[in-house]
């Protein structure tokens, strides 16, 4: 059949249905034959090491715009579109869908979800968990299970789309998702704060956090990160403002109001730095094949802490300030174990979030633990009892 073609290691399926779908899972779970199931496969260095499997289902085909009522601001797509694609027929509304992952050209909407992606807008729009209102999924034993809906109110049986979300594809394989969309903001601002110490920073962080004027984003970029992206090799609070140009321009006048106040530098930028901001992991990896990603999440007490912590290391930390997660890059093994060694001993929250297979093979203490993973293993053998579904993609051992 023409979804199906034969391969060196594996046999591999682009299914164009949601049948197709159902009829090759049924198959290889008759088998007991093991699945990886991706989308473009352009965030293939993140999650763990799968060993080779015996099929490989791309959703590249499932690609089609189901159902989308601008007025409602709702819109229901198959996983496999890609996310560069969803955005253009919404900007042909003036709408938008505010996840801004990286790999934004070519990653698709099952792909996102999977890894549960995000971007700088995370400040103000949450992720995709706070977006998606419906989802179907196809399960290993060839069933179609559709939770939620169309209307943005309705949250019945949206827990089980919600599992599915940062999963990597181990549970079932997302087939289509709806979401609720936004308005495209009519006009908006970026400043840029800069000093040599973040201590300075960090005061400018508060005061805007617990002001009537709250930012979409608020990026921490340090003194290589900042770099890398082309600006000063200082300190960087970057923050995005949108709404009217009313509004846009008070925004900007209080911002530059606080630098003096504060005695730090700022500056307006054009909007496309965010662009920079949003794939600094893939350019990151385009640089150094060898190095690595290290997401770590804290409290705001201890933002502070973690800085001071990072600033000794000389890797590019980009931080999400507004919400305490942040990215650390690493350009060799040393770096990645020397790095997440320093954070676990420090007691904060990281895992390994994105490498090629021989740093993650070699690197054992980037394996979660606790009581969170038995509860997701658990949940694994109930949806994937024969473990056939992304073997090992998540956390490198479910």
């Amino acid at each position: 059949m023409p979804e199906s073609s034969s391969a060196a290691t594996a046999r591999s399926f682009t299914p164009s249905s949601t049948d197709k779908v159902l009829e090759i899972l049924r198959s290889c779970e008759q088998d007991q034959a093991t699945i990886q199931v991706s989308g473009a496969s352009s965030k293939h260095l993140m999650g763990g090491c799968t060993p080779e499997p015996a099929c490989h289902l791309q959703t590249l085909a499932l690609n089609r715009l189901l159902l989308y009522e601008p007025a409602d601001l709702t819109i229901s797509v198959e996983a496999g579109m890609r996310f560069s694609e969803l955005d253009r027929i919404l900007k042909e509304q003036n709408q938008v869908l505010p996840l801004d992952p990286p790999y934004f050209k070519d990653a698709t909407i099952g792909g996102v979800l999977a890894t549960n992606s995000s971007g700088p807008s995370r400040r103000r729009f949450g992720t995709a968990r706070d977006m998606v209102i419906g989802m179907s999924f196809a399960t290993i034993d060839g069933k179609l299970v559709s939770s939620g809906g169309m209307v943005v109110k309705n949250v019945t049986g949206l827990d089980m789309a919600k599992l599915m979300i940062g999963s990597y594809g181990t549970l079932a394989v997302i087939t289509s998702v709806n979401f609720k969309v936004f308005s495209r903001p009519e006009d908006s601002t970026t400043c840029c704060f800069s000093a040599e110490s973040y201590d300075d920073l960090l005061g400018i962080r508060r005061a805007i956090l617990t002001s009537a004027l709250q930012p979409n984003a608020c990026d921490w970029l340090n003194k290589q990160a900042a770099a890398e992206v082309g600006l000063p090799g200082k300190h960087v609070l970057l923050l995005q403002a949108s709404g009217s140009p009313a509004a846009t321009h008070r925004f900007a006048v209080e911002f530059k109001d606080l630098a003096v106040k504060k005695q730090v530098d700022a500056e307006l930028l054009d909007v496309g730095i965010w662009d920079k901001v949003r794939e600094f992991t893939p350019a990151w990896f385009e640089q150094h094949t060898a190095g690595a990603v290290i997401q770590v999440s804290t409290l705001s007490s201890r933002l502070g802490e973690l800085l001071y912590l990072t600033d000794h290391l000389s890797c590019p930390v980009l931080l999400r300030a507004g919400n305490g997660v942040g990215y650390v890059m690493t350009k060799d093994f040393d770096s990645t174990k020397l790095v997440l060694t320093l954070l676990r001993d420090s007691i904060f929250n990281c895992i390994l979030e994105a490498a090629q297979d021989n740093v993650k093979k070699d690197l054992v203490q980037w394996v979660a633990s606790g009581n969170d993973l038995d509860l997701m293993q658990r949940v694994k053998a109930d949806f994937d009892p024969g473990q056939l579904l992304n073997r090992q993609r998540l956390y490198g051992v479910i």
